[in-house]
């Protein structure tokens, strides 16, 4: 059985120029480079999906947005999801998932 959100990893990072899909998973990819909108085109111009961008290497990350974001990238993506070190508020959010 394949898990909910892993479809949803899939999926074009774009569904049109309005399309509620490509505005949520670009949303997500903003929160991950934060407010470097350059980051943010050419992340989706490089990786047709958020699956292929969570498997990137750093070095290929690094090639489109640079070594320090790449670094940056990974660094979030690779995380462990240590939720007792998370502020209360994420926590929170965690356990109720």
């Amino acid at each position: 059985m394949v898990a909910p959100g892993t479809i949803e990893l899939e999926l074009p990072l774009g569904d049109g120029p309005t399309g509620e899909l490509a505005s949520r998973r670009l949303g997500h990819v903003r929160q991950i480079v934060g407010d470097d909108g350059d980051a943010l085109v050419r992340l989706a111009a490089a990786f047709p999906n958020l699956a292929a961008m969570y498997a990137a290497s750093e070095e290929e990350l690094g090639r489109v947005v640079g070594p320090v974001a790449a670094a940056r990238i990974r660094w979030f993506l690779d995380a462990p999801l240590a939720t007792s070190l998370a502020p209360r508020h994420l926590r929170a959010l965690a356990e109720a998932a």
